[in-house]
């Protein structure tokens, strides 16, 4: 896996980092929609302070990777559950 050196910049702030070539575009459209959900905040609720912001962005990115997490898990639940229907029904289906 090859590294590179890229530099981000989040909040005015410019961040270096040594990322997989694979990780590049992620982690630029990453440092975009950081910045995009600052600006947000920042003209939404005149928060002036960028360590506040920063610090609402992160609550914000920490619930929509909560949700997804649960949703991940009730779709496993509801595949599992569909799985062992089936099972049930072709154990049905040979048994007679």
């Amino acid at each position: 896996m090859s590294t590179q050196r890229i530099e981000i910049k989040i909040a005015s702030r410019v961040y270096p980092m040594n990322i997989s070539t694979e990780e590049e575009q992620m982690i630029l459209d990453c440092a975009q929609e950081i910045n995009a959900i600052l600006k947000q905040f920042e003209e939404k609720y005149a928060v002036s302070d960028k360590q506040d912001a920063l610090a609402m962005v992160t609550i914000q990115l920490a619930l929509r990777e909560a949700k997804l997490k649960k949703q991940m898990k009730d779709n496993e639940e509801i595949t599992a559950e569909r799985i062992s229907k089936l099972l049930e029904l072709i154990d049905q289906s040979i048994s007679k």
